[in-house]
């Protein structure tokens, strides 16, 4: 799996998004500005210094099978 985190100003969301594809498919939002990780810890460690960077509420992460969590 690949976790994208996009590092666009979030202020308008409210939230830092995160998306988990497989690895191996290309999305056009890789071509903003984003990180790609291979772990969950390492997108969540970067999305909580996005969301204090920020100052938003809360990181949402969007799975290609369309679920959504919220945290």
């Amino acid at each position: 799996m690949k976790w994208i985190v996009l590092e666009d100003d979030p202020t308008s969301d409210g939230y830092i998004a995160i998306r988990v594809v497989d690895e191996d498919k290309n999305l056009r939002i890789e071509n903003k500005p984003c990180s790609i990780y291979k772990s969950s810890q390492e997108a969540m460690n970067r999305a909580r210094q996005l969301r204090e960077k920020f100052k938003v509420q809360s990181i949402k992460i969007f799975y290609s099978d369309a679920t959504v969590n919220d945290f």
